[in-house]
């Protein structure tokens, strides 16, 4: 098991590159895919989820990870622990980053029937992209959530604080 504390940390300094988390299981090979995004421009830190190591954000209910991205890529296929899924829980932040969420067409009918052995999808906030996931579709999925979470950013105003 990891130390959380070794765990990656946004620099403080942005080059302008819209940052992405990759939480990816290590069977699925997170370091190739997180090189294919870093190829298309984006800043890429990665993380394997609760089975592997404890998870800051079902633990503590913030992830430094997670508040630091633009955007988060799930690939955890929706694993619950403690009783939420991270999905979930980042769903349900005050402000989300953006988030893409790889699923099954079967996860996907069952979060849309309101399936209550699967773990309720906010898709108002996800961007779905289903499996096999390509790296065009991917990014595509990237892009898509980004420019929907730059459209519904909170405004000077509007009671964001």
């Amino acid at each position: 098991m990891k130390d959380p504390k070794q765990r990656q940390a946004w620099s403080g300094a942005g080059d302008g590159r819209v940052r992405v988390l990759l939480e990816c299981e290590p069977e699925s090979a997170p370091s190739i895919i997180a090189s294919v995004i870093e190829r298309h421009g984006f800043d890429v830190k990665t993380c394997e989820g609760p089975k592997v190591h404890s998870c800051d954000l079902l633990d503590d209910g913030a992830c430094p990870l997670v508040s630091g991205a633009d955007v988060v890529v799930n690939m955890l296929h929706n694993r619950v622990t403690s009783g939420r899924s991270v999905l979930e829980e980042m769903t349900e932040m005050r402000r989300p980053p953006a988030i893409v969420s790889e699923m099954t067409h079967p996860q996907v009918v069952a979060a849309s029937n309101g399936d209550p052995e699967f773990p309720p999808i906010r898709f108002d906030r996800v961007t779905v992209v289903e499996t096999p996931v390509s790296a065009a579709r991917l990014i595509g999925a990237i892009n898509e959530a980004a420019e929907r979470h730059r459209r519904d950013a909170p405004a000077w105003g509007d009671g964001a604080s």
